[in-house]
């Protein structure tokens, strides 16, 4: 009878396991993304070569040529006039036509920050089709096939970005998130490796590797991944979600309740949030999940107090 109840107990979590993974990949998609927005870019303008090596829409974002109109558009981008943006872009674009490939690249990127994926996916093809060299807007217009659940036609844009910036280590992370769409693991493995080489401290590639880890039932190796995330930004939400589910397929409820508690006090992701409500309120029980918070908000205070 005991026997037969702990099986029951190991099917069950691994069917939660299952769903929890189904949920975490959707999650990867926002470390592939999160250089890719006008509004990030113009902010890391000013940063360091090797700080925008780890971005794919931001390389060599000042060799970038810019008319006064998108310069203007970039600007109002960064002061948060989104309508203001896309009027000068569109300015821009009607005054040369034909030299307009970064102004319908920067506007691509300000419908991706909008959610208007479809005008942003034409705006990159307009980019493209006048200037076929130009690596970020393949990069650009793959991701945005990702976002909208087309990981051939990603993968192939992801190729044309790297045959033109072959060290570019976000793409390999986001052709990595095409290949899992695909059911192309290995490459995928591969992808994430090479991502890891070009920049031992990109969070998005330890992130997708982890996530590509628990997929193949390689939780210690995904364990390990989930702790480097956290130890390149422990203000990154996702990782602890992630790590707790590692936690649970390895049977340590306490460690996976304890991230969970953390992912509740960092995630401005509401959808996210009531995944791992209910999934540390099945750990702990409410009265325990109230208490965990509670203790993760005191230890917040005293740290910021000390």
């Amino acid at each position: 009878m005991e026997q037969t109840m702990t099986q029951k107990n190991s099917a069950w979590w691994r069917w939660l396991v299952g769903v929890l993974v189904a949920v975490v990949v959707g999650v990867g998609v926002w470390y592939a993304l999160t250089h890719l927005s006008v509004f990030g870019l113009v902010s890391q303008s000013n940063q360091t070569a090797e700080a925008e090596s780890s971005t794919t829409a931001g390389n060599d974002l000042a060799e970038l040529p810019m008319d006064d109109f998108t310069q203007l558009a970039l600007e109002k981008a960064k002061q948060g006039d989104v309508d203001g943006a896309l009027e000068a872009f569109s300015v821009a674009i009607a005054s040369n036509p034909d030299g307009a490939a970064i102004p319908h690249y920067y506007r691509g990127l300000v419908y991706i920050e909008q959610g208007k994926v479809m005008e942003a996916i034409d705006d990159f093809t307009a980019a493209l089709e006048l200037d076929k060299h130009f690596p970020q807007a393949y990069a650009a217009r793959g991701t945005a096939y990702l976002m909208t659940s087309r990981p051939a036609k990603a993968a192939e844009d992801f190729d044309k970005a790297l045959q033109l910036d072959p060290n570019n280590a976000t793409t390999y992370v986001n052709r990595a998130r095409a290949y899992m769409g695909l059911q192309m693991l290995e490459e995928a493995e591969g992808d994430l490796n090479r991502a890891i080489e070009l920049n031992p401290n990109l969070l998005a590639a330890y992130f997708n590797r982890g996530v590509l880890y628990m997929l193949q039932q390689r939780t210690e190796e995904a364990l390990a991944d989930f702790n480097k995330c956290i130890e390149i930004d422990a203000n990154a939400p996702a990782p602890y979600f992630n790590r707790a589910v590692a936690y649970i397929e390895l049977n340590d409820k306490k460690a996976a309740a304890t991230d969970l508690a953390i992912y509740l006090t960092l995630s401005k992701d509401e959808e996210g949030k009531h995944q791992a409500r209910a999934l540390l309120d099945s750990l702990t029980g409410t009265q325990g999940l109230d208490t965990m918070l509670q203790e993760q908000v005191d230890s917040e205070d005293n740290g910021h107090n000390q």
